[in-house]
Parts: C-alpha cells; sequence; structure tokens
C-alpha cells in the first residue's frame, strides 16, 4: 500500500470515529504519521486532538487507562493536561472496525511548543516539579477497576517477549558482547526487583522533553498512552536518557542538575541507580531492533556492548557521535 493510500485509510478511519462524537467538525488535519496517527480537528467549540493508536501497539485498556488518568489530573490537579471527551454513547476510547478494530481517542488541544525547543535550566526545574506533582497525584489516586493491572517492573514488562538473545544466537556476533548485555540485564532487572513496593504508582513512562508542551511559561504533559502502574525512578531515568540523547554531556549535567533541584523543591529523590535503569532502556531497544528489525540485530547488539563496556568502566553513559 503506497503512503497516499495509507493516508487515506487512515482519514477514512478518523471520519468514522468523528462520527461518534457530537461535535460539529469544520476541519481536520493529519498531522505528520508516526506510530499513531495523530488529527488536529478544528470544531465550532475550539480545536481537538484525535489520535487513532496502532493496532497492536497499546490495546483498549491501555488506551482507556490512559484517558482515566488524564480525566483525573484535570479535575484534581492545576496542571493543564489533554482532557478527553467522552463519545456520544459515553466512552472515552471509540472503537471503529474497517479492516479490523481501531481505537480512537478525541481529547482538548493543547497549545504552545514542544519543551524539546526550549531546554533551559529554568525549564528542567519547572519540569522536575512537573514530575514531582505528577507522581504525588500517582501515588494518593484510586484508579477505578476498570484501570490497567500492568507493571513496569523489569526491563520488558506488558508482557513483551524477550528475544534479543535468541535472535542474536542466529547472527554472528561476539559471544562476549551477548554475555556483557545479558549480565547488565541481570542486573537491571534485580535493581527493579530491589525497588521498594510501596513506591509503585501510576507513571506516564514516556514524559520527556517533546511530550511537554510549553505555553506562555506554563509546561503542559500529554502522550500518556504509556500510562503504567510503574516507579518514580522509572519514570526519571527514561525522560533523562531522552535528554542524553539530545544534548552534549556538560550541559546534560547541567539540565539534570535543574530537574533535579525542581522535583525536591517538594518531594524527595527517589533510590535507584539512575543510569542502570538508563541501561534497562538500551535493552528495551535492543529487543525491539531483534522483534521488528531482526536483520539490525548483530549491528545493534554490538553497538549496545560497546556502550555498556563504557559506562561500566566510567559510570557515564556514553556520549553519542556528534552529527
Amino acid at each position: 500500500m503506497s503512503e497516499s493510500e495509507v493516508r487515506a485509510r487512515l482519514r477514512g478511519l478518523a471520519r468514522a470515529a468523528l462520527a461518534e462524537y457530537g461535535v460539529e467538525v469544520r476541519r481536520v488535519r493529519m498531522l505528520p504519521l508516526a506510530t499513531n496517527a495523530v488529527f488536529r480537528v478544528d470544531t465550532h467549540a475550539g480545536p481537538f486532538a484525535l489520535r487513532v493508536a496502532a493496532p497492536g501497539w497499546r490495546d483498549e485498556v491501555d488506551l482507556k487507562s490512559e484517558a482515566l488518568w488524564m480525566s483525573a489530573l484535570s479535575r484534581e490537579t492545576t496542571l493543564t493536561v489533554p482532557v478527553p471527551l467522552p463519545s456520544r454513547s459515553g466512552e472515552l476510547v471509540v472503537t471503529v472496525d474497517i479492516d479490523g478494530p481501531h481505537h480512537a481517542t478525541l481529547m482538548s488541544w493543547l497549545p504552545g511548543q514542544p519543551l524539546g525547543r526550549r531546554l533551559t535550566t529554568a525549564n528542567m526545574f519547572k519540569m522536575g516539579r512537573l514530575f514531582a506533582e505528577m507522581h504525588a497525584h500517582g501515588h494518593s489516586w484510586t484508579p477505578p477497576p476498570a484501570f490497567s493491572r500492568r507493571r513496569f517492573d523489569r526491563v520488558l514488562s506488558r508482557g513483551e517477549p524477550n528475544v534479543w538473545k535468541s535472535i542474536a544466537d542466529h547472527h554472528d556476533v561476539c559471544a562476549d558482547d551477548v554475555t556483557v548485555i545479558a549480565n547488565v540485564h541481570q542486573r537491571v532487572d534485580a535493581a527493579y526487583a530491589s525497588l521498594d513496593r510501596s513506591d509503585l504508582r501510576v507513571i506516564h513512562a514516556d514524559l520527556h522533553h517533546d511530550n511537554i508542551k510549553i505555553h506562555r511559561g506554563v509546561l503542559c504533559p500529554f502522550d500518556f498512552e504509556d500510562t503504567v502502574w510503574g516507579y518514580r525512578i522509572h519514570d526519571i531515568a527514561m525522560a533523562m536518557l531522552d535528554l542524553w540523547d539530545q544534548v552534549n554531556p556538560p550541559t546534560y549535567d547541567r539540565l539534570l542538575d535543574a530537574f533535579h533541584r525542581g522535583y525536591t523543591t517538594t518531594t524527595s529523590w527517589p533510590n535507584g541507580d539512575l543510569t542502570l535503569f538508563q541501561l534497562g532502556r538500551y535493552i528495551w531497544r535492543l529487543n525491539w531492533v531483534a522483534r521488528h528489525r531482526s536483520d539490525g540485530t548483530a549491528e545493534a547488539l554490538k553497538s549496545t556492548a560497546h556502550a555498556f563496556q563504557h559506562t561500566l568502566e566510567t559510570q557515564r553513559l556514553q556520549p553519542r557521535p556528534a552529527s
């Protein structure tokens, strides 16, 4: 199927999903295609964002859990988050069946620009405070029975199969590289197991700087589809790894310090080795390559093992090559 055919099919799904809502649509514009299809929907009541989820990426329970938490955050905190709009039948997630079921969510449109364009120490301080407020709510909130029971409490969670090593066995890779990664994998899983279970709470799990908009100085988180039960150190580690991938090491240190200061203005910093949990994310990425692009596994495994060796020797993540 050509790209134009894919986009036409997605626009048809969007029209079918919007028919489930009581909104008078003026214009629908498809945003650049990523994992999911996202549309800006202009209505007489204002703009909305419609997301048609990619089949097999997140299931209906995951998406309903996301919507339930966003609704609670909008009601119970001062945070500016996307607010899901109920369908005519009162559902926060609608399903349209066109060549198979597709789940869609209509939510309020957030103004502003991605925080990644304004990575200052002042904004990272605000980001730390944002995390602290979301972590506090995620701990105190009692989700309804329909909320997901999934936990991100190991390197590979959400029922993801652990395939990187078995795929590696079918490629011409160095056994020492496999051993290095397997040992780190074991260490990170042990680190998850050692965390205090009372720290488990509802977390965003993908709150990096480009999943936050800044509007008139206010940070507005979005893209809650990874919402899950998890640990604060995991949530922070994932966000800071994305920061590391974008900036140079001295800038990272300065911005992480600002984030830390913002976070600890209202609560204590979570226990756990931040860098070790970030290595766990590298293994997740390797496993994703093994699952979906197995021909790239050998190269990904080699680069991952090299990065791990650097970190084990220096206690620092390996800097990304200059582009």
